[in-house]
């Protein structure tokens, strides 16, 4: 069906999504700040003492939580990034309808 290769975007909405998707990043970056901020210590005093049973907890304990961290943070950059990308396509397809429209107003459309 000739449909079937028919690619339709308003830029506006495209831009509004990306707008959106930012939203969701800044969200995000927030609830990773809030996390580490939350589940952060002094590692001179850590909350779960110092002696073998403490220790034992900060071995098990140390690497998923900064994975965790690490995680979120770079889920939230990624969608930052798909944000930035979002928006920058709906500025170009903005400006690409527009170039066509001003050539079918002044040229007469295609040749």
């Amino acid at each position: 069906m000739p449909g079937d290769n028919l690619f339709a975007a308003n830029p506006s909405d495209v831009q509004r999504g990306g707008k959106v998707t930012d939203d969701v990043s800044t969200f995000i970056m927030a609830t990773a700040k809030a996390f580490a901020d939350a589940t952060s210590y002094d590692p001179q005093d850590p909350p779960w003492g110092d002696d073998k049973i403490g220790h034992g907890f900060e071995a098990n304990y140390l690497t998923p939580h900064s994975q965790l961290r690490d995680a979120v943070t770079g889920f939230a950059e990624a969608v930052a990034g798909a944000a930035r990308l979002t928006i920058t396509s709906g500025t170009n397809f903005h400006r690409a309808q527009g170039d066509a429209i001003d050539m079918i107003h002044t040229e007469g459309g295609r040749h």
